[in-house]
This record gives C-alpha cells, sequence and structure tokens, in this order.
C-alpha cells in the first residue's frame, strides 16, 4: 500500500510550542495519535489569533474542517515541546488548506499533516466566499 504524501510549503507564516503532558500519551508511552488533531487545533487556533480572527468569527462567517490528512513520522515522550510549524494557502473560493510541520527539541519529525477549511455559514448549513478582511490580512499565504 502506498503511503500518504504530504507537499509541505518552504515558508512558514507562524510557529508555537506544545509541551507534551502524561494525558497526552498512549499505552505506548509516546504522543497519542488522536492527539496530533487536538495540537493542530490548539496551533490552528493560535494562528487564527495572531491574525484577529477565531474560527466562529472568520471575518465575519465561521469556519468547519473539511478533511484532515497525517503522516506519524516519529514519536514525541512526556516533557517534550512540540514544535508546531503553519502555513495556510487558499485552494478555492471558500476553501483554503493549512499545512502543519510537527518537530520536537531536537529539530527531529514527529508529523506533518493538512487540514481543509471551509469558510462556512451555521446559520444556513452551506460554504461561503473566504470574506474579504481574511484575503486583505496576510492570513493566506502566496503559493
Amino acid at each position: 500500500m502506498e503511503r500518504l504524501k504530504i507537499e509541505l510549503p518552504e515558508q512558514w507564516q507562524f510557529e508555537t510550542e506544545i509541551e507534551i503532558r502524561v494525558t497526552d500519551l498512549n499505552y505506548g508511552n509516546h504522543l497519542a495519535n488522536q492527539n496530533i488533531l487536538t495540537y493542530a487545533h490548539e496551533a490552528r487556533v493560535r494562528f487564527y489569533k495572531k491574525y484577529g480572527f477565531s474560527e466562529m468569527d472568520f471575518g465575519g462567517t465561521s469556519l468547519i474542517q473539511a478533511d484532515a490528512a497525517i503522516l506519524f513520522q516519529g514519536e514525541g515522550h512526556l516533557g517534550d515541546r512540540i514544535k508546531i510549524k503553519i502555513t495556510a494557502i487558499q485552494s478555492g473560493g471558500s476553501s483554503f488548506q493549512v499545512y502543519y510541520l510537527f518537530t520536537n527539541q531536537e529539530g527531529k519529525k514527529v508529523a506533518s499533516l493538512r487540514t481543509a477549511m471551509v469558510c462556512f455559514d451555521y446559520k444556513v448549513r452551506k460554504p461561503v466566499r473566504i470574506p474579504q478582511e481574511v484575503l486583505e490580512s496576510g492570513l493566506l499565504a502566496e503559493h
């Protein structure tokens, strides 16, 4: 079976760190796979905040996650500081891709991710165009 491939960008817009807690570990005594998405969500919220946005107030609309792809590339252990780099690139009129690179304090890859985010109106339950305020903010990087 062919492994998933995620083509990461060369430039990163944002960086944050999260320390692995005991509650983030699985029975293998390393960072549990489901917590990779939890860390990505936390990092993404911090990234949006840098530009003055949130997932529920994204330039006057909201966001919904359409999909996620994860490549597990190494282990994270209790007390490790996971550095998460993020870049967002527009992929459609209402959507964009968020790319993540997780590394440990030694610079070793832990995971690479891509999530598809869609601007979404929860009242009518439909996608909407990316707001002009977001397009002008610098949150979406150039290809």
